[in-house]
């Protein structure tokens, strides 16, 4: 069995794809979120303002978030991450405002920032914290996380995260991306069998998707080596 090459470009692409990935569906959410308010029917005074309370730091951490939220769009991560001036940063934001849906929308926006700036550490550190109700958004931490533990060359651990992202997501065309993502670290590590294995269950289960389109061109790659 011949060995795939891997190099510098092939870690550079995977980074760049999945950081683009991960950008695109943080974009499209977070405006659903942010300054979502919560929405109950309350009885009882200690629970009026308790849900008060609640409701006041969600807008507040939506207006932080508000005003951040060109930079980290504009790959300024070094401001996304850290403020300036009077104008918090992710950082702080996902730290004072810890439970609210903005302030959990500032955590995982924090940890792809961290990743595009090449602090994989901290990044898939900030990735394991995150905890949000969405699932796509969920699942999409899971995906940081393995795109972390690639950058690493642990190619075990990000098959794994990818595939628990994979049955996080709901939407169809996460679910066959991140399963191509895990069979690529298959390739990675080698198991071209596993890989070829993976690919061609994804072609079968999620036919005209781009999860469908990798996996097959992977197939080409790897055929010769099988």
């Amino acid at each position: 069995m011949n060995e795939i090459q891997t190099g510098a470009p092939a870690q550079n692409n995977e980074k760049l794809e999945l950081a683009d990935h991960l950008l695109y569906i943080l974009i499209k959410y977070r405006n659903a979120l942010i300054g979502a308010l919560v929405l109950l029917v309350c009885i009882g005074g200690g629970v009026f303002f308790w849900i008060q309370n609640q409701q006041n730091r969600e807008n507040e951490a939506a207006l932080q978030l508000s005003k951040v939220a060109p930079f980290y769009d504009h790959k300024e991560f070094g401001i996304a991450i850290n403020g300036q001036g009077k104008m918090a940063g992710l950082k702080k934001i996902a730290d004072d405002y810890a439970g609210t849906s903005s302030g959990n929308m500032a955590s995982l926006m924090l940890a792809n920032a961290y990743y595009l700036n090449g602090n994989i550490d901290t990044a898939l550190n900030v990735f394991k914290t995150v905890s949000i109700d969405n699932k796509d958004l969920a699942a999409a931490a899971l995906a940081g996380s393995g795109a972390c533990y690639f950058e690493k060359k642990q190619y075990a651990e990000a098959g794994k995260a990818y595939d628990e992202a994979s049955k996080k997501a709901e939407t169809t065309a996460l679910k066959s991306l991140y399963l191509a993502k895990e069979a690529n670290c298959f390739r990675q590590a080698n198991q071209l069998a596993k890989a070829a294995e993976l690919d061609r269950k994804i072609i079968a289960d999620y036919p005209l998707s781009q999860g469908a389109a990798i996996a097959q061109q992977t197939l080409w790659q790897i055929s010769g080596n099988l």
